[in-house]
């Protein structure tokens, strides 16, 4: 059987002050300190709990998450904050980038999003498009540039509030010269202004 911390200190004492074994005031008298370890010992044993994200206490997230330079938002799902926190290392490489954002995306929704930038590759008139009947010219290259929009697809529709959490967060995470113009989700099917917008994630072609 393990020895109890009251036993370890006792033994660990001169041995003047052993002679009246365990059955004396000295030897009682330890329980008071005994108590006071066992407890210190206890959280010692499971502290590398404590520093997983998957296994802490779910108010020690915020100082986990310092460690990785990371703001917690506190509205997330406990879950996927812990998820941002194991893998947000991992993140800082690929941060200002396309996957970067896919991957803060689908954190918070579990879906890999689309990202559309406007730019595009260009039309070939007479070629591949026609003006009129499958194209239509709404700006110039330089204006177009650097512009993108964050299209999730699913069936489940995001409210304005999860919506805004989405955007909040592609906001922090985007290259600093780029402007994200749309945060909205589609199904497999179109529904122009429910489920789809024209110019955005479809295009009308003949």
């Amino acid at each position: 059987m393990p020895e109890t911390v009251q036993k370890t200190l006792f033994r660990s004492l001169p041995g003047i002050y052993r002679r009246e074994e365990e059955d004396g005031f000295t030897y009682r008298l330890l329980g008071l300190f005994a108590g006071v370890l066992e407890d210190l010992e206890d959280k010692v044993y499971g502290l590398h709990r404590q520093v997983n994200p998957a296994e802490a206490e779910a108010r020690l997230l915020p100082w986990l998450a310092s460690w990785v330079a990371l703001l917690l938002d506190e509205t997330w799902e406990e879950s996927k904050r812990r998820e941002l926190i194991r893998r947000m290392v991992v993140l800082y490489t690929v941060r200002g980038t396309v996957e970067g954002i896919r991957e803060f995306v689908e954190i918070y929704t579990g879906i890999k999003p689309e990202i559309v930038e406007e730019s595009g590759a260009g039309w070939r008139i007479g070629v591949k498009s026609t003006i009129g009947k499958d194209a239509k010219v709404f700006g110039t290259w330089e204006e177009n540039a650097h512009r993108f929009s964050v299209l999730v697809k699913t069936f489940d529709e995001f409210d304005l509030e999860r919506r805004e959490k989405i955007r909040g967060r592609v906001l922090i995470e985007k290259p600093a010269h780029t402007e994200l113009v749309h945060v909205g989700w589609f199904a497999s099917y179109w529904q122009i202004g429910v489920r789809s917008t024209a110019g955005v994630d479809m295009k009308v072609g003949g």
